[in-house]
């Protein structure tokens, strides 16, 4: 039996939570099909492995950015926010959510350690210590969250999106977490 990947399995399990996730996915992979790409990078590197109330947290981090994706796409006052401004808010909140949802470290009995600004997959890091007698998860603040929001949008993003992003100079403000949908 072949592991399906990461991603497959949090789309899974986001549809199963609702039809308003499989609305808000359908709509943001219509207005921007690189969305894909964003969200496969976001499940791989975080997986759906680490829980919080017996939940992956991957749900939490990519339902908090589709609800500030809807908040663009429906914007009060009946007011359209541009295309490219909706996806940043988008990227913003993945990065926004995904940095408060990873307020943690988590160690294995010999003291070895993951967090999210570390750069490596939480399934590689996973698979060479989960013979570890323990693995612990413990509440740690961010050191730099600037940094960390830059190692982010590194992460989930490509080079295209980061062209798109500059050219429209939304980039900056995408990583230092100021995209507002009243930009």
């Amino acid at each position: 039996m072949t592991m399906q990947h990461p991603y497959a399995r949090v789309m899974v399990g986001l549809r199963a939570r609702g039809k308003k996730n499989i609305e808000l996915m359908t709509l943001l992979q219509f207005d921007w099909p690189v969305s894909r790409i964003v969200l496969e990078k976001i499940s791989d590197y975080i997986s759906d492995q680490i829980y919080a109330d017996e939940e992956p947290v991957i749900y939490e981090i990519i339902e908090g950015a589709l609800i500030r994706y809807s908040e663009a796409v429906h914007f009060r006052n009946g007011g359209k926010v541009d295309d490219t401004v909706r996806f940043g808010i988008f990227l913003d909140g993945l990065i926004t959510e995904t940095a408060r949802c990873m307020e943690i470290e988590i160690q294995d009995s010999t003291g070895a350690s993951w967090h999210v600004g570390s750069g490596i997959r939480f399934s590689d890091w996973y698979a060479k210590h989960s013979n570890s007698s323990e693995i612990r998860i413990l509440p740690k603040l961010h050191e730099n969250e600037s940094s960390l929001r830059t190692v982010l949008y590194e992460l989930i993003t490509s080079e295209r999106i980061r062209n798109i992003l500059r050219r429209v100079n939304y980039e900056e403000a995408v990583v230092a977490g100021r995209l507002a949908a009243g930009h």
